[in-house]
């Protein structure tokens, strides 16, 4: 495996390019080596033989969680401030996305889309591609606290993997967050990214999210139906 690296320094340039953010939306950032030693600390306690690959693993995933701050600072300055509703146009925090329309845009690799209702979806597919985002682990480093709703089931790995949370970002109101992940895998097959999310204020209970009633929930990109639901799974680009 080829160790890929991002410095703290390049974190913070995409924190501040990435969507246009003000310096309120900032948020305390886990530095690289804070980073890197809980990813190992965490991988050996698992599995003691990663002991001789979890610094390169751990320094991919860095550099992959640094790809999606961008992202991450984008959701955060659309969850509206406590008291308040999530902006009339949700194009307006967003000055980094290129609009096509009224709503689409480009944002860097990744397709964007307002579904009205409080939504917005980001979406990358590359064919052959390995999926080069971390969104979950990029709003842990920004300190957004996460809470685990559940994750639907399909019927093999192939199909890729789906979780769904809830995102606390501080002073600001709760907004539910669904990743769904898939490595290409064939040659011939894309590698998929979906990243919807529901700044509504609406939390789906255990039922309707076991319906797929939740942000992006059902007809995911190349997978079948859920064959069940589990209350926690690992990040799903893991």
């Amino acid at each position: 495996m080829i160790m890929r690296r991002i410095t703290i320094t390049s974190v913070l340039g995409l924190l501040l390019a990435g969507c246009g953010a003000t310096a309120a939306d900032s948020a305390p950032l886990e530095d690289e080596a804070g980073f890197l030693a809980g990813c190992r600390a965490e991988l050996v306690e698992a599995t003691p033989q990663a002991a001789s690959w979890a610094d390169a693993y751990c320094a991919d995933e860095w550099q992959f969680a640094g790809k999606a701050v961008p992202m991450a600072d984008a959701l955060v300055a659309l969850a509206p401030e406590a008291g308040s509703t999530v902006v009339a146009d949700m194009r307006a925090p967003l000055t980094s996305v290129q609009w096509s329309s009224a709503t689409e845009g480009k944002f860097g690799d990744l397709t964007t889309a307002l579904s009205g209702s409080g939504r917005i979806s980001f979406n990358w597919q590359k064919q052959m591609g390995e999926v080069p985002y971390r969104l979950f682990q990029a709003l842990r480093i920004r300190g957004v606290t996460l809470e685990t709703l559940g994750c639907p089931t399909f019927m093999g790995p192939s199909l890729g993997r789906e979780k769904v949370m809830l995102v606390k970002p501080e002073g600001r109101i709760p907004f539910v967050l669904a990743v769904y992940s898939r490595y290409a895998p064939t040659g011939t097959e894309y590698g998929v990214y979906e990243v919807d999310a529901d700044f509504s204020g609406a939390v789906p209970d255990r039922a309707a999210l076991a319906a797929g009633r939740y942000p992006g929930g059902g007809g995911r990109a190349f997978a079948g139906e859920p064959t069940g639901w589990v209350a926690d799974c690992p990040d799903p680009e893991n």
